[in-house]
């Protein structure tokens, strides 16, 4: 081939190339103008409602999952392709939609839709019922339907005067727990060594690859921590429906029978049992809610209003903060090094030195939704909120869903602790974890060798660990759970027999933690504030969110996203299945990606991270 030609062949690849970029550039950004056309149009047609319309309906109907902290939005595509984080709604929203509504003389009834949300804690459901409750205390009512309950739906559900559900419904009592993939014979066969480094026999995190099965004492805490759980729930719903406790236990361990004395229709079954109080079509519910609240004029559409149009109506201007803050700094997540969202150690000990830096800020609320992570990061963040005690602000760690592991390890030297009745806390123990593929590398003919000075210099994943690395690493885990217990030890003021004895890695839910020392009193975020201001001697005082500002174009996307629903996850049934197979896989092996300690030592609850809870 001669030069020329091959210079033409490259120019017409490049070429292509280039028209391929541009062309997608083109499609990208037509179809970004017409979204953008289209949400900014749903915004103009919804301005044209300024207030909350009379006697109507609020739509409770939280997205996604319930968090602590929305996370930031991503980029406008990102959202698009769903290439980002699931939905979330902040707890927050929803508990201040219902308080709002309690004391408004133009919301008669709440409507419960719980169709969008994906997932909610034990703790959370909670929350919700005694915001719902107190709702109900003011004498107005509140409705619920679903076509199908999830169990944690249901819960929210008991708390409605009315509950409905479609005639083809069911609202199965699933209970807590579930499966845990185990890796260790594949492993393996795959010849990849995982050398493990713990203390703590309820340290289970690293049991799925050293094991086959669950052991005995990883069984023994679940089940414990399982039936905690599911006694409040099955007291719970019973208390809401006014059944006795037998029966909702009868419902969920006997439904077979239940079922097969209903034809096996699973709604007649439920509604037999009493779980609901009739089984209607939405239309039929429709108009039940209109009988109550009337129409809008315009197309028959119900006189009610949703959740978010509801809190931008209603939601005061936030109050310039005043002389004596409390302030409520928000650790979610995996605790993980350097700088970014949730739980980065750089982040949060930036907002704690700030709060020290602030003399407005008397105390602080560290409100925790974490399984832990990584031991050194979780250190950094625990030490910097020491330095904030020392300068004379009390620091009150609040509970939410999970503080187990390295979310109790930043809490453990507060000066009090509330934590949620449902919390999953504890898991005091700590691990390494470190495979290597020397074996799997000899297997098809790849072999590592080397020299050095030291029995550390050749140490990588392909060479193996020699016996003085094993060893460093073992005796470093061992400090790290003696300064974990030591910690909780002078935080909690307990004996270190007395911390051992509840320590070694094992789970505990936030009422029975509070029993054994680790929790102080049973509360949510609001009882911690005042813990604050009550340690801070204050009699007078004002809420400060640490949050990072948005920056304009994270504020466009989320009010672009937030004004319009854009459903891009619908999915044929076999895509379905293999997410559900990639979920299992993300489930078991997710939580380590984001493991980044310099010494391969972690306080991580990886159960926890599950959120089987």
């Amino acid at each position: 081939m001669s030069n020329d030609a091959a210079i033409d062949k490259q120019s017409f690849f490049n070429r292509a190339g280039q028209w391929i970029t541009k062309i997608r550039i083109f499609l990208v950004n037509s179809f970004f103008v017409l979204a953008t056309l289209f949400i900014l149009a749903a915004l103009v047609s919804s301005c044209e409602s300024e207030s909350v319309p009379k006697d109507s309906a609020l739509f409770i109907n939280p997205t996604g999952q319930l968090v602590e902290q929305t996370s930031p939005p991503l980029s406008f595509p990102d959202v698009l392709f769903q290439s980002g984080p699931v939905q979330e709604t902040a707890i927050s929203d929803v508990l201040e939609a219902i308080t709002l509504a309690a004391t408004d003389d133009d919301i008669k009834l709440i409507v419960l839709d719980l169709d969008q949300l994906t997932y909610a804690s034990s703790a959370q459901v909670l929350r919700i019922g005694a915001a719902l409750d107190r709702f109900k205390d003011t004498g107005k009512e509140i409705i619920s339907y679903e076509d199908n309950f999830q169990q944690f739906q249901y819960h929210i559900a008991s708390y409605a005067n009315e509950l409905y559900m479609h005639p083809w419904g069911d609202a199965l009592l699933t209970g807590y727990g579930g499966n845990t993939l185990y890796f260790r014979e594949m492993l393996e066969k795959l010849s990849v060594n995982v050398h493990v480094f713990r203390v703590g026999g309820f340290k289970s995190a690293v049991e799925p690859f050293t094991r086959d099965d669950m052991s005995e004492e990883a069984k023994l805490a679940r089940q414990t921590l399982y039936n905690g759980l599911w006694r409040y729930l099955v007291e719970d719903i019973a208390d809401n429906r006014k059944l006795p406790v037998d029966d909702i236990e009868a419902y969920s361990q006997q439904f077979s029978v239940l079922l097969e004395k209903a034809g096996g229709d699973m709604g007649r079954a439920t509604l037999e049992a009493k779980l609901v109080d009739e089984l209607l079509t939405w239309d039929q519910v429709r108009t039940r809610i209109a009988d109550k609240v009337g129409w809008l004029e315009e197309n028959e559409r119900l006189n009610a209003i949703g959740m978010s149009s509801y809190l931008q109506l209603r939601q005061g201007l936030p109050t310039p903060p005043g002389d004596n803050q409390i302030a409520v700094l928000v650790a979610q997540g995996t605790i993980v090094e350097g700088t970014g969202d949730g739980a980065a150690a750089d982040t949060l000990v930036r907002k704690i030195r700030d709060a020290r830096n602030n003399d407005q800020v008397k105390g602080l609320v560290l409100r925790v939704d974490s399984p832990g992570g990584s031991a050194f990061a979780s250190e950094l963040i625990r030490q910097e909120l020491e330095l904030l005690q020392v300068a004379g602000k009390p620091v009150v760690a609040s509970f939410g869903s999970v503080a187990a592991s390295g979310g109790y390890w930043i809490s453990a030297t507060a000066d009090a602790i509330v934590s949620e009745p449902t919390t999953i806390t504890g898991s005091i123990g700590i691990f390494g974890l470190v495979p290597t593929f020397e074996n799997a590398l000899d297997r098809i003919g790849i072999h590592s060798d080397g020299t050095g000075t030291t029995p550390l210099t050749s140490i990588d994943p392909f060479g193996g660990l020699n016996g003085e690395f094993k060893s460093i690493l073992q005796s470093n885990i061992e400090f790290g759970y003696q300064k974990f217990t030591d910690l909780v030890a002078k935080g909690r003021n307990m004996d270190p027999e007395a911390v051992e004895a509840i320590a070694q890695g094992r789970i505990w839910q936030g009422d029975k933690a509070m029993e054994l020392g680790l929790v102080d009193v049973l509360g949510d975020t609001q009882v911690a504030i005042e813990k604050a201001a009550e340690l801070a001697e204050l009699s007078d005082w004002s809420v400060r969110y640490l949050e990072d500002p948005l920056n304009p174009r994270d504020e466009i996307i989320r009010q672009l996203m937030s004004a319009v629903g854009l459903d891009l996850t619908s999915q044929s049934p076999k895509v379905r299945l293999l997410n559900q197979a990639a979920a299992l896989m993300q489930e078991a092996l997710g939580p380590l990606g984001y493991l980044n300690d310099p010494k391969q030592s972690y306080v991580v609850c990886l159960e926890c991270a599950a959120g089987k809870f």
